[in-house]
């Protein structure tokens, strides 16, 4: 992982982050760099040697925990939130990172699939942000940062579930932002490109892959692409930013 950049230092000094999926890929860059701005970061995600090596490097900066949650799991949904708060006494904000992706085509996909993907990727951030926003608005601000994907802009073949629950994503961040903003908090979505994951390295090693053809900027985005952006959106420097769709794609769309 490449070190966290400088103009992040101090922007979030003193607040506290939770960052669901935060033990690898997109998640795990978003939580460094919302420790070096200066944020006490909780993470989640299941694996707990993973979940150590991430706090192991927050503790270098603002200082960080590890909760063990499986998302999958009602109860574990519903007790992360005030388990979060009482870790560090208090919650300012919420990235709703975490997803997955189970397609085929429409016509062979089991619904066993489409359910379990959209439970995933829209079920779990909207009771997770409406517990995250409860507790904001009691105490007059927070900020509410979901992680879409280009597909919540677009779509293609074998994309049905994730587009969907993708998709409603930016239903659900823009209703949350009229709803809550003059409550004092803050919900905005990031649409990210193709990035180096374990969720796409599918895509991106296919034979014939064109990376010039498919990104104007050249290359495939890394984790720390969407991690500036994080910081900025949960920052006051975004204070009159609410219900916005942030694209980070390297220009694909433009074309």
């Amino acid at each position: 992982m490449t070190d966290p950049k400088p103009v992040f230092a101090s922007t979030l000094a003193g607040r506290v982050a939770l960052v669901t999926g935060a033990t690898r890929g997109i998640g795990r860059a978003i939580a460094v760099a919302l420790g070096a701005a200066g944020a006490k970061v909780i993470v989640t995600g299941r694996g707990a040697a993973n979940g150590a090596a991430v706090v192991e490097e927050l503790e270098k900066l603002a200082g960080g925990a590890f909760i063990e949650a499986d998302l999958f799991d009602d109860n574990a949904v519903g007790k992360l939130v005030p388990d979060a708060i009482a870790r560090f006494g208090d919650l300012d904000i919420l990235v709703n990172n975490a997803g997955i992706d189970a397609d085929t085509l429409i016509l062979d996909m089991p619904l066993e699939n489409w359910r379990k993907v959209i439970r995933f990727n829209l079920e779990v951030p909207f009771r997770l942000s409406q517990a995250a926003a409860r507790h904001f608005a009691g105490r007059g601000k927070g900020a509410i940062v979901n992680i879409g994907s280009i597909y919540s802009l677009v779509s293609a073949a074998e994309a049905g579930s994730y587009a969907a629950s993708k998709h409603a994503l930016v239903g659900l961040t823009k209703t949350m932002a009229i709803e809550l903003a003059g409550q004092g908090v803050r919900v905005n979505l990031i649409a990210p490109g193709l990035i180096q994951t374990d969720m796409t390295q599918s895509i991106w090693n296919k034979p014939g892959f064109d990376i010039k053809s498919r990104m104007p900027v050249g290359r495939i985005g890394v984790p720390e692409d969407i991690a500036g952006a994080v910081v900025f959106l949960a920052s006051d420097a975004a204070d009159f930013i609410h219900g916005q769709v942030l694209t980070i794609d390297g220009g694909r769309l433009a074309r």
